[in-house]
C-alpha cells in the first residue's frame, strides 16, 4: 500500500467516511533496555484502558510523520527526545498508515491525563512473559518486533 497524500479531512470525517490516515507511533526504552508503555485512559473512544506505545498520535496536515511524534510525546508525556525510524506498517482494522520510532528516555515524564492513564517500564523479558494476559493495541503487535530486534541488536553489540 502507498503512502501518499491524496487529501485533508477533519477526523470525523476521516472516521465518517472510512478514509486512511497517517500515524506516528512512539515506542520509548530506558538505559536498561525497558520499554515504556502508557496504559490509554478510560475516556478514550479508542483502545480504553489498553496499552500502548510512549506516544502516539495522527500527523496533521503539513506535518511530517517525525514531527508529530516529537509532538506527540510533548503534548502525552511532556518531555523532548531524539528518534529514529524503524518501520512502517498499515493497520487494516483502524484503517491508518503508521510509522514507528524509537527513542531512548531516562528522565521525568508528565503524563497527559485526558491521554494517559499510567505509564510502566517492561523487560524484554516481562513483556514476553505478560504480553498475552496484557490488553496491548494493534500498533503494540505491530511495531514490537520491529523495536525488539533493534533493541536486542543494540545490545548484542556492547
Amino acid at each position: 500500500m502507498d503512502d501518499e497524500i491524496i487529501g485533508q479531512a477533519e477526523k470525523s470525517e476521516i472516521e465518517e467516511k472510512g478514509l486512511i490516515c497517517r500515524v506516528a507511533f512512539v515506542m520509548l526504552h530506558n538505559a536498561r533496555g525497558e520499554l515504556l508503555l502508557h496504559q490509554r485512559a478510560a475516556t478514550k473512544r479508542a483502545y480504553p484502558l489498553y496499552w500502548s506505545g510512549a506516544a502516539a498520535g495522527h500527523v496533521n496536515a503539513g506535518e511530517t510523520y517525525e514531527e508529530a511524534a516529537h509532538r506527540e510525546l510533548r503534548e502525552e508525556l511532556g518531555i523532548e527526545t531524539t528518534c529514529r525510524l524503524v518501520g512502517k506498517f498499515y493497520s487494516e482494522p483502524d484503517r491508518e498508515m503508521v510509522k514507528v520510532f524509537l527513542g531512548s528516555y531516562d528522565g521525568p515524564i508528565k503524563i497527559e491525563a485526558a491521554e494517559v492513564a499510567r505509564v510502566e517500564h517492561f523487560s524484554l523479558d516481562r513483556l514476553s512473559q505478560e504480553r498475552d494476559a496484557m490488553l496491548v493495541t494493534s500498533f503494540v503487535d505491530k511495531s514490537l518486533p520491529m523495536v525488539t530486534e533493534v533493541l536486542k541488536s543494540a545490545r548484542d553489540s556492547t
